[in-house]
């Protein structure tokens, strides 16, 4: 008898460890299923470890074996990533999500404050409250201002920019009170600050009173030389703020009375715009005391185009030539009548010169 088969004699075939190919009905792999070599640790299809069950051994824990694992796993995903950049198929995407207006996708991503001085941080944060609130979103503006009033209170001595700034903040929060308080700290450094005024005149604004804020205006225009002649930095900082208001204290030359409007050459649309658009802006878009002329070079067709007067019927407008406060949109007309409305105003414009 060979030392062979003395071996085999000795020992359950179970149990022999000697085979190097695998052989039919030996537990497979669990990963794979491959049949694994006997004596192997791991899988040779695969890699996974292997529990010596069907090699005949148990074996434990090992921690040469896990590392080894470890590295053909990364040797296997790596040839994966290769194979699969060098011969693309259809990749699976993710589902494009819709771009809501005004949502947290499309807001400014998060700064980080930590790494800026206290006032940096501040006007940061007043930057992005101001241009939420001048984009319309009331809710997000809402939800900064109070970050940036305890981002300005952190500051030790503010100057007058950042309490201009302060008085603003509370008034996006409605806090009148705390806004005028402000303004009171201003006028302690100059009795006619115009930024003070400014503040004045946002609030007369948000509370609908014309007269209180025309007489800011004219107040703001009396003491804008002297003011500026003190080239204060706070007044480079928002001198397009100041010239805007300044501005609609004086207009440009209002328009012609009734009498001198020349006709246009059809009549068509009139009767629309005097139903319509007359109270505000005169029976012949002359103005009134209530809105501006509509005969006016500030709406020639180079600077206001017919689309914007649809637009002003729809959605309104922002006061931003005129001291008559904003225009609300005006609903139930439809745009054929908004059609002619603008086709007159257009013959209108034309039969006084205004091309």
């Amino acid at each position: 008898m060979t030392p062979k088969n003395r071996r085999s004699r000795g020992r359950p075939r179970s149990q022999s460890v000697e085979r190097s190919v695998p052989a039919a009905g030996d537990e497979a792999c669990a990963a794979c299923g491959a049949i694994p070599v006997a004596k192997a640790r791991f899988c040779h299809r695969c890699g996974a470890p292997l529990d010596g069950a069907a090699a005949g051994v148990r074996r434990g824990p090992n921690r040469i074996s896990w590392v080894v694992f470890g590295v053909a796993a990364v040797s296997v995903v790596g040839t994966m990533l290769v194979v699969a950049l060098q011969f693309p198929g259809d990749p699976v995407r993710p589902a494009a999500r819709p771009v809501v207006p005004n949502s947290a996708a499309t807001r400014p991503a998060p700064v980080d404050l930590s790494t800026m001085t206290p006032r940096e941080a501040a006007d940061r944060l007043f930057n992005r409250v101001m241009s939420a609130s001048e984009n319309g979103d009331a809710e997000e503006a809402k939800r900064f201002a109070p970050m940036a009033v305890a981002a300005y209170q952190r500051v030790t001595n503010l100057d007058a920019d950042a309490q201009y700034h302060l008085g603003r903040l509370y008034l996006v929060l409605g806090d009148t009170d705390q806004a005028r308080r402000q303004i009171e700290l201003l006028k302690q450094e100059a009795p006619r600050h115009l930024l003070a005024l400014l503040l004045e005149h946002d609030i007369a604004v948000q509370a609908g009173d014309k007269t209180a804020a025309a007489a800011v205006v004219a107040e703001l225009a009396a003491a804008y030389a002297s003011e500026m002649a003190t080239t204060r930095p706070e007044y480079v900082a928002h001198r397009v703020t100041i010239d805007r208001v300044r501005s609609a204290g004086t207009p440009p030359a209002p328009g012609p009375e009734p009498e001198a409007v020349a006709r246009p050459a059809t009549d068509s649309g009139a009767a629309d715009f005097q139903r319509r658009c007359a109270e505000c802006h005169g029976l012949q878009a002359n103005g009134t005391d209530h809105g501006p002329p509509l005969v006016h070079r500030i709406y020639e067709p180079g600077h206001h185009s017919d689309d914007s007067f649809y637009r002003a019927v729809r959605e309104g407008v922002r006061q931003h030539h005129w001291p008559f406060g904003d225009m609300p949109p005006v609903a139930g007309v439809p745009d054929e009548e908004i059609a002619r409305i603008v086709t007159w105003v257009r013959g209108l414009q034309r039969a006084n010169g205004i091309n």
